[in-house]
């Protein structure tokens, strides 16, 4: 995604205002401007971001009497820049909103509501893809990613499988000529990694790889054969989805970045391509996510279990931590066939079922 600074909110101001650049400066509070854009980096997704931008500018009034002109400015031209139209008639419904988001009857959850609701996003090619990519690259965006993959704790902090699907996903991404790494291949890369939580909810849902290329090709198209030669950089988007699902290992007490986190990252990007695509093959995200916490919370229960069991071990801390681990590497192993026999049963009852026969008979 693509941010305003400070200047630009300025500039549209000017325009907006008709005056110039200094005068626009003077008559602005710019500590409340960046607060605003702050807060809206901090959000995933074009809408929930528009909602944040809008209600924060609203709500702080930096540009005195002209503030709502100028507030629904800024959020046309931030979406305008994201490739996306705003549809703003009635003019009515509009002016109801900004009414309660400066009374404080409304805030950023109902700003972005209203703002998903009349959003438009415009196809994308891969070449586009490719030149905003490269504008990115040059502002400094783009390659934040790149940073961390050389050595960050964070990317420290990722299981094996997490980081086999980080590879899947730029094999994906050269599979279809593609200059960057975005949520569709890390999607895909989830997909295609064949075990685990997520696979296997992705897999339930009838989500499958085969699907979701189509549907990356039908939106955004393929490169041109040989464009993804040597190190593919990863979208400004990808690199949210990566902090998100640091983010949730760290909040649920996970000691690593798994699969699942990562899925729960696409999940929260719902104007990313990845999850367009997931809310296109899905009954909704949300239904997946219901799916992906029920399986992550029976697994975490049954990892806490071991882990208290190991904590009442009278033996030395660096033993009790080693066999902790060791543990929990065969409850995994455990866990795994235990779902995947679970599933091979269903199939089988299901297709007792079709053929007439009772399975508890």
């Amino acid at each position: 995604m693509r941010y305003l600074g400070r200047y630009d909110v300025l500039a549209i101001a000017a325009r907006v205002l008709r005056c110039d650049s200094d005068d626009v400066v003077r008559r602005s509070n710019l500590d409340a401007i960046d607060r605003v854009l702050d807060g809206v980096r901090l959000t995933g997704g074009l809408a929930e971001s528009a909602g944040v931008l809008l209600a924060g500018l609203v709500r702080a009034r930096p540009f005195g009497g002209a503030n709502r002109v100028v507030a629904v400015a800024v959020v046309l031209q931030f979406v305008t820049l994201n490739r996306a139209e705003l549809q703003l008639e009635p003019v009515a419904d509009v002016d109801d909103l900004l009414d309660r988001i400066a009374s404080g009857d409304a805030g950023h959850p109902e700003a972005a509501a209203f703002i998903r609701s009349r959003l438009e996003h415009h196809p994308v090619t891969a070449e586009d893809l490719q030149e905003h990519l490269k504008i990115e690259l040059l502002d400094g965006l783009g390659d934040l990613l790149q940073d961390w993959w050389r050595g960050d704790p964070m990317y420290e902090q990722f299981s094996e499988p997490a980081r086999h699907v980080i590879v899947l996903a730029q094999e994906e991404a050269r599979g279809l000529d593609h200059v960057y790494v975005g949520t569709e291949h890390l999607l895909l890369g989830l997909i295609t990694l064949g075990q685990g939580v997520a696979s296997r909810v992705l897999a339930d849902l009838g989500i499958t790889a085969p699907a979701v290329r189509d549907l990356v090709v039908e939106i955004i198209g393929r490169g041109r054969s040989g464009a993804a030669a040597g190190t593919i950089p990863f979208t400004p988007r990808a690199k949210s989805t990566f902090e998100f699902a640091w983010g949730e290992a760290r909040a649920r007490g996970a000691e690593q970045v798994s699969p699942e986190h990562l899925l729960l990252g696409v999940l929260h990007d719902g104007d990313g391509v990845g999850g367009q695509i997931i809310t296109k093959l899905a009954e909704s995200t949300d239904e997946v996510r219901r799916k992906l916490e029920k399986h992550m919370n029976w697994r975490r229960r049954s990892e806490d279990l071991v882990a208290g069991m190991l904590a009442e071990d009278p033996a030395n801390t660096w033993t009790t931590y080693g066999r902790r681990h060791h543990l929990l590497a065969e409850l995994n192993a455990v866990l795994e066939e235990n779902e995947r026999l679970h599933e091979q049963v269903a199939a089988l009852r299901d297709l007792l079922r079709r053929h007439n026969i009772d399975p508890d008979s």
